[in-house]
């Protein structure tokens, strides 16, 4: 049993295989998270220690090194039960197993709900846009466009005049009590420049 030494590990039919398997496996992507290196490592790290296993009067040591591979490919490719848990299709409108008639949707958050800021800012934002001058409503919709000159031209207004409206809107909206929604600006500490000594 000891006739399993380096020398056999090493065998270049062996290798070769090894190394074939793992690229194999890593061209399918069978072992996520694993590349062919990887794959090649754990393959032979699995064969070094089941040696003490391999008995000469049973197969060669090729057979015996074929077989421990495959059952070791075999459990690199299966999928583990968590896997198959994450994988198995969920009704989102089918009761849940022990909640009292609860749908997986009822349970759920809604990720693209607003959370308590946004509602209020939301809120906020209506009011104060609603008792807006038509001019300054026209002028957040110049605002929210990509490309504040075109939308200016489209809307027949002068671009320095929707800067002037753009200042009076942050006035305003600072008046209305909006300003606790914007961050402040970032200041350094100290002027930026040589470090007076």
């Amino acid at each position: 049993m000891e006739e399993f030494t380096r020398d056999a590990a090493l065998d270049a039919r062996t290798r070769k295989h090894i190394r074939n398997t793992a690229r194999r496996l890593a061209r399918r992507g069978s072992v996520p998270g694993m590349d062919a290196e990887d794959i090649e490592q754990d393959l032979f790290l699995d064969l070094w220690r089941r040696r003490t296993a391999f008995d000469p009067e049973k197969a060669s040591f090729a057979t015996f090194a074929d077989r421990v591979i495959a059952h070791r490919v075999a459990t690199l490719a299966s999928p583990t039960a968590r896997l198959r848990a994450e994988r198995r299709q969920v009704n989102i409108d089918e009761p849940i197993e022990g909640d009292a008639g609860h749908t997986l949707a009822d349970v759920l958050a809604d990720p693209a709900a607003p959370g308590e800021l946004e509602h209020g800012l939301l809120l906020d934002l209506r009011r104060f846009v609603g008792g807006l001058t038509p001019a300054l409503q026209r002028c957040c919709e110049i605002l929210l466009a990509p490309n504040l000159r075109a939308a200016a031209v489209q809307a027949g207004v002068h671009h320095s005049s929707v800067y002037e409206n753009a200042r009076r809107l942050c006035r305003q909206a600072e008046a209305a009590g909006l300003k606790e929604y914007v961050a402040a600006p970032r200041h350094l500490p100290q002027p930026a420049g040589r470090c007076l000594a």
